[in-house]
């Protein structure tokens, strides 16, 4: 009777020990089939990673086929109209943006408000955003954005208002100031200057580009300051809006309009503060980096340093003068800084359009 007691006892350790042996190999393979699920699921070529770009994808083709619609009804708009965002004012008032002949809203969640940057199209498919300006005491130069001794000594351009604006000598500045605050505010290229259509060899374009305001676009740079202003002014000039060269002061509007906002990738921009993530290491087509990209706005801190219409004295050399900064990643520069720039075409410096609404 005992032998048979400890021959049963063998045979359930035996039991026990393939029980275990199972159980080992059992969790060894469900390792081996979530490694291949968590591989199948991530990584570049995975089915979340391929989600994710597909969506993206999808987001991209849905608004380049938005901003068509809003070009064909560009075309169609053959009045100048004032547009209700649905938004309301501080005296609760509807906010009104004033849209010219040849122009509509895109209509674009995001993209038509005020408050995040209201973009609109013109028949070809160029892109502004409207910049909001209360009253005229808005509409001014912020020292804070440069260093202070620079800044003190800048002065207006010459001839860089739209071509049918008549002034006295010197007042340019006074009837651009007139201009943008009776209009309730101004429209900014949303891209810099795209060279659409032009062949550049070395440092000069053999075929004259197109300037246009499109995402993607090769960037006009190799530009002097006075052709910018003249580029600028040939955008459009009708009864209804008129393109120039971005100014000093514009500029500084568009930093307090865009200070602390989020970017395109959900982080605070600081006009005041260099970002790396904004420089891409090369001259990229406009509108690449998201990083960049503040109240639907692209391009200013990263990319081109940008042409403006201002002067000044500090340097006989260096006349002019241009903001943010390039693409240059060891540079710190952050979108509201102000440099004294030669004249002549650079590499590195580009323009953006203004239109300012008659």
């Amino acid at each position: 009777m005992r032998g048979k007691k400890e021959k049963r006892k063998t045979k359930k350790e035996f039991n026990k020990g393939i029980t275990l042996i199972a159980l080992v190999i059992t969790i060894i393979v469900l390792l081996i089939l979530a490694g291949v699920s968590i591989a199948t699921l991530t990584g570049d070529n995975g089915i979340s990673t391929k989600a994710q770009t597909a969506k993206t994808e999808t987001e991209k083709a849905s608004e380049e086929e938005q901003i068509k619609l809003a070009a064909m009804n560009a075309a169609m708009n053959t009045e100048k109209y004032d547009y209700e965002t649905g938004e309301k004012d501080e005296d609760g008032n509807p906010i009104k943006v004033p849209i010219p002949a040849g122009f509509a809203p895109t209509q674009i969640e995001g993209q038509n408000s005020v408050e995040d940057g209201l973009v609109v199209v013109d028949s070809k498919g160029n892109e502004f955003v409207w910049i909001p300006v209360k009253n005229g005491d808005e509409y001014k130069r912020n020292t804070t954005y440069a260093d202070t001794s620079v800044s003190e000594l800048a002065k207006y351009d010459t001839d860089y208002l739209p071509d049918g604006i008549t002034v006295g000598e010197g007042k340019e500045g006074e009837k651009e100031k007139e201009i943008v605050t009776n209009a309730g505010g101004f429209y900014i290229s949303r891209y810099e200057a795209g060279a659409e259509g032009g062949k550049l060899e070395e440092t000069t374009w053999k075929e004259k580009p197109t300037l246009v305001s499109k995402k993607g676009a090769t960037v006009w740079y190799y530009i002097a300051q006075e052709d910018c202003k003249k580029e600028a002014k040939k955008f459009i000039n009708n009864n209804d809006v008129k393109s120039g060269l971005i100014t000093g002061i514009q500029w500084d509007v568009v930093m307090d309009f865009v200070n602390g906002r989020n970017d395109g990738k959900g982080n605070s921009f600081n006009v005041t503060k260099d970002d790396k993530g904004r420089k891409t290491g090369s001259v990229a087509t406009s509108g690449q980096n998201e990083a960049d990209k503040v109240c639907n706005i692209y391009d200013l801190e990263g990319n081109c340093y940008e042409y403006v219409a201002e002067k000044n004295d500090c340097n006989t050399g260096y006349p002019y003068v241009s903001r943010g900064c390039n693409y240059n990643s060891s540079y710190d520069d952050p979108a509201s800084y102000r440099n004294d720039r030669s004249g002549i075409a650079l590499s590195d410096t580009s323009f953006r359009l203004v239109l300012y609404i008659m």
